[in-house]
């Protein structure tokens, strides 16, 4: 195995470590811990902690080493507003696609009635992979890669406080019926309304965040 694909395969897996949450924000990382983990030495580590701290994810402190960065107020208000307006964009230069393909329209309703079931059982980690395979599948129909990497490392800040957002009292059930509407605007095919849709589901769960923050504080 080649020391730059040992590389991406460490910096892949403790990527998603963080954003999923299995690793807390405020956690240390140690260099040694981490290289046992993975049976390589530190120097890997250490690029891959640079990698980390380059996207906002870490800081590296002088005295107290690696810490995953923690998710302030500060951060959500600073994000939220790029992501509401980034993610509209998406959904209207996806629609003239998705709306004009009925097996897109059938991948988009399938995962609203998944979320439904998951709201149900109050399975927050389910509904926050399925709530992302959701949007993914209309960026990904947007037809503009520029955009959809910018997405792809925005939704990697974003996704660490959205589980902090679904446990907000009622906003997943209000999420899965936002989602359902984003789902009817594009089988309608209006763009302006689809990119109406998906903000108002971003705001609203930023409104939601944005109170629960301030509420713990």
């Amino acid at each position: 195995m080649s020391p730059q694909f040992t590389i991406e395969r460490i910096y892949s897996e403790l990527r998603q470590q963080i954003v999923n949450r299995s690793i807390p924000p405020g956690s240390k990382l140690s260099e040694n811990l981490l290289s046992r983990k993975w049976n390589v030495s530190r120097t890997p580590i250490r690029e891959v902690l640079r990698r980390l701290e380059s996207e906002g994810l870490v800081t590296s402190h002088r005295y107290k080493g690696v810490l995953v960065n923690l998710i302030t107020l500060e951060d959500v208000e600073q994000l939220y507003p790029i992501r509401i307006y980034l993610e509209g964009l998406a959904g209207k230069l996806a629609t003239p696609i998705i709306s004009g393909d009925p097996e897109k329209l059938k991948v988009l309703e399938k995962f609203c009635r998944e979320m439904e079931v998951l709201s149900k059982k109050k399975d927050i980690e389910g509904y926050i992979a399925k709530n992302n395979e959701f949007h993914y599948y209309i960026w990904h129909s947007c037809g503009n890669g520029w955009l959809i990497k910018i997405l792809e490392n925005l939704n990697s800040q974003v996704n660490r406080f959205i589980v902090k957002a679904l446990h907000v009292p009622h906003r997943i059930d209000r999420s899965v019926c936002e989602h359902w509407d984003i789902c009817e605007k594009l089988r309608m095919g209006d763009g302006k309304k689809v990119e109406r849709a998906v903000q108002s589901n971003h705001r609203r769960a930023f409104e939601d965040l944005k109170r629960e923050l301030t509420n713990r504080s």
